[in-house]
């Protein structure tokens, strides 16, 4: 009796037309939100390693000893492995055109 009435039953009633749209739009919402994620995700690790790899480990240290005035300093020269002017940590995230015949 109760399974007649909830099958016979058309209030809330959503029709094929909008359940598809309303599923593709979230699933191109979902799409391009993912694929965001992605690329700051990994242009932060990019980031992040750029950061390392300028690490200056350099110092200088000026200190008196009694009457002695002791000077220390290490200068840190390594220019790292990036070349000035290229995209963080090598990533490019731009693909080039190719010709299509």
């Amino acid at each position: 009796m109760w399974l007649q009435k909830l099958w016979n039953d058309e209030s809330g009633v959503l029709d094929v037309s909008s359940y598809l749209f309303f599923v593709t739009v979230v699933c191109l919402g979902m799409l391009c939100g993912w694929v965001t994620i992605r690329d700051q995700v990994t242009q932060e690790l990019g980031d992040i390693s750029v950061a390392m790899q300028n690490i200056d480990q350099s110092f200088s240290l000026n200190y008196t000893l009694g009457t002695l005035v002791v000077s220390k300093s290490f200068t840190d020269n390594d220019a790292g492995d990036g070349a000035a002017g290229s995209a963080p940590a090598g990533l490019d995230l731009n693909v080039p055109g190719t010709s299509e015949q």
